[in-house]
């Protein structure tokens, strides 16, 4: 059976799709200040239009970051139907020139993710993905500064932008998706013996400030753990068990510098088919903690068994 769509926060999508949509309509979800549903008719050139979107999308950027999806109605606040945006008259283009032009600073690594339903230009959904910014805050044309309260965009105290000029002070990480490698060290004629998967986890500063507080935890299936042959790559990290898993604690090895990439793990994990049970019950979790925030990743390790870009099934292993 096809595992159902969910979203459980807007910005943790990498990229949206028709399925995303449909799940939001059938759920009826609720507008908050993460997302927002904005009909097609959204989309126009007069310069109340121009104005609203400046306004909408600067004040998740100057809020805690969400989405904006023009092409779906709401009603009550909750997602309704479809209400397509005609990207023959309002391309994608001509969408990213307006928030553009109409915001000041530009809001870095905004991205628009395009749907287009049964392939049909005049059937365009447009999911406006606005980060945390940085560099807030950021003024619509109106000269103002907004903010998402609830369900809408509200103009900002004197104090409250005051307060957001700081945020550039702040240390601001991101952690990058873990690097898998992996290559059979050990053959039979009946099979696989053992896969050495290689994990590669790097953390890169896009601040202006250096960040010296900073650590990862990692839960790893602890038959995997006990048994791998470089276990002393991760022996010094262990902290305890907890039911099948093995918990480690990796603690910053360095400062981090602004724009610096640093390696956070890289260790060897040997799998071999008495493993592979376990790590389809019990993934890899990643918890990354420093000043300003809290990442987390998960990973099935048994969808990361391949060879030459074709996936390691059970029968493979001796």
């Amino acid at each position: 059976m096809k595992e159902e769509i969910r979203i459980e926060y807007p910005l943790k999508v990498r990229k949206y799709t028709k399925a995303h949509l449909d799940y939001l309509i059938r759920s009826q979800a609720e507008e908050s200040v993460h997302i927002e549903f904005k009909a097609g008719s959204a989309l126009a050139s007069t310069d109340n239009k121009k104005k609203e979107i400046g306004k909408d999308v600067s004040s998740m950027a100057n809020s805690d970051g969400g989405i904006i999806i023009y092409g779906l109605a709401e009603r009550h606040h909750k997602a309704a139907g479809y209400a397509f945006v005609d990207g023959n008259r309002y391309p994608k283009e001509w969408l990213e020139q307006v928030i553009n032009s109409k915001i000041k600073r530009r809001i870095p690594d905004l991205q628009i993710d395009v749907i287009r339903v049964q392939n049909k230009i005049s059937q365009s959904i447009y999911v406006v993905k606005i980060p945390r910014s940085n560099e807030a805050p950021h003024m619509a044309s109106d000269g103002r500064y907004y903010k998402r309260f609830n369900f809408e965009s509200v103009q900002m105290e004197e104090y409250e932008v005051r307060d957001l000029f700081s945020r550039s002070a702040e240390t601001h990480l991101k952690l990058r998706p873990v690097e898998f490698k992996g290559k059979v060290i050990e053959n039979g004629p009946k099979g696989i013996g053992t896969f050495r998967l290689h994990l590669v986890l790097d953390v890169h500063n896009v601040s202006r400030q250096i960040e010296t507080v900073y650590k990862t935890i990692l839960k790893l299936p602890a038959n995997v753990y006990d048994n791998s042959k470089k276990k002393q790559d991760l022996e010094r990290f262990f902290r305890k068990y907890q039911k099948d898993v093995a918990l480690l604690n990796i603690p910053a090895s360095t400062p981090l510098f602004p724009l610096e990439v640093n390696t956070l793990m890289n260790f060897y994990l040997d799998i071999r088919k008495e493993h592979l049970e376990g790590l389809a019950k019990n993934p890899l979790k990643i918890r990354f903690y420093y000043s300003n925030g809290i990442y987390e990743l998960e990973y099935y390790l048994d969808t990361k068994l391949k060879v030459q870009g074709r996936q390691l099934r059970q029968a493979d292993f001796a």
